[in-house]
């Protein structure tokens, strides 16, 4: 059987798990051709001894006609180079899920990918439970809520602060409201709640919950789907990764886990 040809779109420090999970994981079922990288000056030597090439440009990128390309840089990579991948014959799949809170990009991609025949992945992330969430909301009348803690390092810089530095002494319940407000207010810390939104009730009708708490060292998302049947609870405590403390590493691996699901037999959902 032919191997499939992987491209991934960011190499900060999620995007190095990612390549070495490639690399060791699914050597069996994929090749990784390349990775595309804003600033290929700082990645062209290590994906050298990774055994790959860096790309420059979304062009370069497609020449080797990858099955799959994996973004797990930036939002704005999503927006920038979603439908141009599925445009190219390219299944596109999607680690910043954040972005899929603007309904008009969703649109875009959605529709992009109905009419091209190939499909958008949503990755899981730091979460999980999409199959659960997904079957609540097929019987209907789910409601859904996610509470995220973090430690103050995580949340620092985040737009919706203004620049306030959250206290180390005390705990905080630093917002309340919609995963599509969340999302526009914490961009880099709340994919989870979109991710869970889209599997569940839709980002309007996702109550998130933001709680700042100094000496935690995981980062906690606690997900609760139900209806007058059935009450799923989903919660995943997982480290930050070391070089971005905004960013789980289990992210990473949730994409390594989607490709050896797509590569095998059986298939779990």
């Amino acid at each position: 059987m032919r191997k499939k040809k992987i491209a991934v779109i960011g190499y900060g420090a999620l995007g190095k798990i990612l390549v070495r999970g490639i690399r060791e994981k699914l050597a069996d079922s994929y090749v990784l051709t390349g990775v595309l990288e804003k600033n290929p000056e700082n990645a062209a030597e290590l994906l050298s001894a990774e055994g790959c090439r860096c790309f420059t440009s979304l062009d370069e990128l497609i020449t080797d006609k990858p099955d799959y390309v994996v973004e797990i840089a930036s939002k704005d990579a999503v927006r920038k180079y979603g439908c141009a991948i599925l445009l190219t014959g390219t299944d596109f799949i999607i680690t910043s899920v954040g972005a899929l809170a603007d309904d008009a990009l969703y649109k875009d991609l959605y529709d992009t990918a109905d009419r091209c025949g190939h499909k958008i992945h949503v990755t899981s992330g730091a979460i999980g439970g999409f199959d659960v969430m997904q079957t609540i909301r097929m019987m209907g009348g789910a409601s859904a809520s996610i509470r995220n803690r973090k430690a103050p390092a995580s949340l620092n810089g985040a737009p919706y602060l203004e620049g306030r530095l959250l206290p180390e002494t005390r705990k905080e319940e630093v917002f309340h409201g919609s995963a599509r407000e969340a999302i526009a207010g914490f961009p880099n810390n709340v994919n989870v709640a979109v991710a869970s939104a889209i599997a569940s009730v839709g980002v309007d009708q996702m109550d998130v919950l933001i709680e700042s708490e100094p000496g935690l060292t995981d980062n906690i998302h606690r997900v609760q789907v139900e209806n007058e049947s059935v009450t799923a609870i989903v919660e995943i405590s997982s480290k930050p990764d070391k070089i971005n403390p905004k960013s789980s590493v289990m992210t990473a691996w949730s994409v390594v886990a989607l490709l050896h699901n797509l590569a095998s037999p059986v298939q779990l959902f």
